[in-house]
């Protein structure tokens, strides 16, 4: 039998050298990239105006854009001459700065038909600046889709690594491995039936002699080997229960920062293309969102399972100082839940993070294509210095605004604004430094750090609109909330009346009690005082009261005073939410995962209180009762984030020693965007091809549609921030 097998593979040697010089090569399969014959391409080609035009090559390798030096050179031009040397291929190699929007195979096409190239001819085009390439091969040429595709692969690579003259010389080397690896279909059958043979005679051989012998041996192995562990445990299973909740609080953090700059980006898209273009989108982000939403809802259970923890040992805190931590019965680590439950809980809020930011990426390069940034970035960059001086002039009208208003109203119930018109200020300086970058790095050809520019300004110059229109929906807020409150007062009053004719009812008493002094706490702090605070006070005291007049009133009069109570309630809450959604988007850089999720837990309260609005008033206005709570606690916890940044960021921008002050190490990115949450690393930008599996963080230059995992933080030189001293 092992004789047959070599008899097999000598009778396929010898018809694999009887016909090398007379079979023609089979047809090869249709490659990935777009191959078409000279003629082919004369005709489609013909009409094509490419703003950067095909040029005719007269060497195989032309270097346009400067890319080699004089050893690179010589190392592209030995793999070229080895790749024509030892096979019937010859590949031709061009450097250029860019494609100027043409698409990089339709332009390397172009070229190859202009200069003439054959069948067996392939022409590689690399456009340094927009990192990018195109292959273009006849369509009889002898390679297979999956060679062409591991000649894209390898030429991927390099240029992603800017290894300019390794994209030639892999490309070179892949199509040289591929032509001389090329086999006979008649020598592969006769090599498996023979190698098929030979394990046959082998396998028998050691059944029959060599098993025997060897079976002790084995089971001797097998009782000292130890028993299979399984797959490997997930690496978050490691991580103490500490750590793995600071991963958690980072995920969320940077899930949270990705989706509010996908909403900025999807506005800019809306305002440019229209509503129609960006509907898939819209649906995108509202499935990212539904997702990160449970993750701050099981993050919300957490931190209340925790702070009940926190109170119960309080409580049990005996007058020795011993408490329920030091006894085994009350758990490990101080906390409600078991420490498996507390971890599964949050490798569940990390999954949910990385499901959100995987549906945000499968879309990244599709948005970018929709928005075709590199082609307008010139638009991109007048545009901001266009709108720019408008957003400037109002900022001074934006002061004057909240002068006006600290006259009427007292320093806490501007806190949240205060600070806006200083913010939006740093905001519009760091844009005007970003678009004078940008237009620098257009003139020096690199298109993709000036869209990371571009990107990184029109951000800027729409949290700045966004800060000062903050200043006016507040201003409009706090007059209409003024003109409210004689109503609110009129309506408590005659409620209080009312219960005064109820005798012998001690709850009704007490209610009533505490609505007369929120009566006059407000009539006397009315004058500069907080109307909001104010309408918040009377309305508490007014859904006590009707709670307690309840029995003595019916149920239609109940339920209607109760939706009235909700719809005054909700009001005030959506303001609330507002302002502090406003207020963590235009600091985002600052601001921590506890203050983000007492947010989205007061947006889900409020939402469950509108649901509730039509069937039970009642139980509505508990829910958004508990909304204003929580809103007003995520609203003290992000200033207070805000507030530790900055000033930290302050102590670091203390003249040193000699009286200088460190410089910024990254130019604009400074200031506002830092403090914005725009992160802008012009060394690190996006091309094309790598768009799909670029993982981006909320995107370079502050913008891109996709991202969500916290990247390595970045220095981003000094914050230049300004804080109003009643908000510290």
């Amino acid at each position: 039998m092992a004789f047959a097998g070599l008899v097999g593979i000598v009778l396929a040697a010898t018809s694999q050298a009887a016909n090398a010089t007379v079979s023609a090569p089979g047809e090869p399969v249709p490659s990935v990239s777009p191959r078409l014959s000279a003629a082919t391409q004369a005709e489609l080609m013909s009409d094509v105006l490419p703003a950067s035009p095909p040029i005719t090559l007269t060497t195989q390798v032309t270097d346009g854009a400067g890319a080699l030096g004089d050893a690179e050179r010589q190392d592209v031009d030995a793999a070229l001459d080895r790749l024509a040397d030892e096979s019937d291929l010859r590949m031709l190699v061009v450097y250029i700065e860019s494609f100027d929007g043409t698409d990089p195979v339709d332009w390397a096409n172009a070229s190859a038909n202009q200069s003439g190239l054959g069948p067996d001819d392939l022409l590689l085009a690399i456009a340094t600046a927009d990192h990018e390439f195109g292959l273009s091969a006849d369509t009889n040429v002898p390679l297979t889709t999956a060679q062409l595709s591991d000649i894209d692969d390898a030429v991927t690579s390099a240029v992603e690594d800017e290894r300019w003259a390794a994209a030639a010389t892999d490309a070179a080397d892949t199509v040289h491995q591929a032509t001389t690896a090329t086999t006979s279909p008649l020598l592969v059958a006769g090599a498996a039936v023979a190698g098929v043979l030979v394990l046959a005679v082998l396998g028998y051989v050691l059944w029959r002699f060599a098993a025997p012998r060897l079976r002790p041996r084995l089971a001797a192995l097998s009782d000292r080997s130890p028993a299979s562990g399984g797959p490997e445990p997930d690496a978050l299973d490691d991580l103490p229960v500490a750590v793995l909740d600071e991963r958690a609080a980072a995920a969320l953090v940077g899930i949270d920062d990705a989706l509010k700059t996908c909403e900025q980006e999807l506005g800019f898209a809306r305002a440019e293309l229209g509503a129609d273009a960006t509907r898939d989108f819209e649906l995108i982000l509202e499935r990212a969102a539904a997702d990160v939403r449970r993750a701050f809802a099981i993050r919300q259970e957490l931190d209340v399972a925790t702070a009940r923890a926190e109170d119960l040992l309080a409580q049990d805190a005996g007058p020795d100082g011993t408490s329920a931590a030091d006894v085994p019965a009350a758990g490990a680590h101080g906390t409600a839940l078991p420490e498996a439950e507390r971890r599964a809980r949050l490798n569940h809020v990390i999954a949910l993070c990385e499901s959100a930011a995987d549906t945000l990426d499968a879309r990244t390069r599709a948005f970018d294509d929709l928005r075709r940034l590199q082609q307008r970035t010139p638009e991109l960059l007048a545009d901001v210095d266009t709108r720019e001086p408008e957003v400037t002039d109002r900022v001074a009208a934006t002061r004057t605004t909240l002068e006006t208003l600290a006259e009427r109203y007292p320093a806490d119930t501007l806190a949240m604004v205060s600070g806006n018109p200083e913010q939006a200020e740093l905001l519009l300086v760091n844009a005007k430094a970003a678009v004078s970058a940008g237009r620098s790095a257009l003139e020096a050809g690199q298109k993709a750090v000036a869209v990371a520019h571009a990107r990184g300004a029109q951000n800027a110059l729409g949290q700045a609109v966004m800060l000062l229109d903050a200043v006016d929906a507040t201003a409009a807020h706090l007059e209409e909330a003024a003109g409210r409150l004689d109503k609110s007062i009129a309506s408590l009053t005659q409620d209080v009346v009312a219960a005064r004719a109820v005798e012998g009812d001690f709850r009704v008493t007490l209610a009533r009690t505490a609505a007369q002094a929120s009566l006059k706490h407000v009539e006397v702090t009315r004058e500069g005082g907080d109307p909001l605070a104010g309408l918040q006070r009377i309305a508490a005291a007014e859904a006590s009261l009707d709670a307690a007049l309840a029995a003595t009133r019916d149920a239609t009069e109940v339920a209607a005073r109760a939706s009235a109570l909700l719809r005054d309630t909700l009001g005030r809450v959506d303001e609330q939410l507002r302002q502090t959604a406003d207020f963590v988007a235009t600091r985002r850089g600052a601001v921590g995962s506890t203050a983000r999720t007492r947010l989205a837990e007061a947006v889900r309260l409020a939402d469950v209180a509108r649901s509730l609005q039509p069937t039970d008033p009642a139980a509505a206005l508990g829910e958004a009762q508990r909304a204003s709570k929580l809103v007003q606690e995520a609203a003290r916890l992000a200033r207070a984030d805000a507030d530790a940044v900055v000033t930290a960021a302050a102590a670091e921008s203390e003249p040193d020693t000699d009286g200088a002050r460190r410089p910024d190490e990254n130019g604009p990115i400074t200031g506002g965007m830092m403090l914005g949450g725009i992160l802008l690393d012009p060394n690190v930008v996006r091309s094309r091809r790598r768009a799909a599996t670029a993982r981006i963080g909320g995107g370079f230059g502050g913008g891109g549609f996709g991202g969500g995992r916290p990247d390595t933080l970045r220095k981003l030189g000094t914050v230049r921030a300004w804080w109003p001293s009643p908000a510290k």
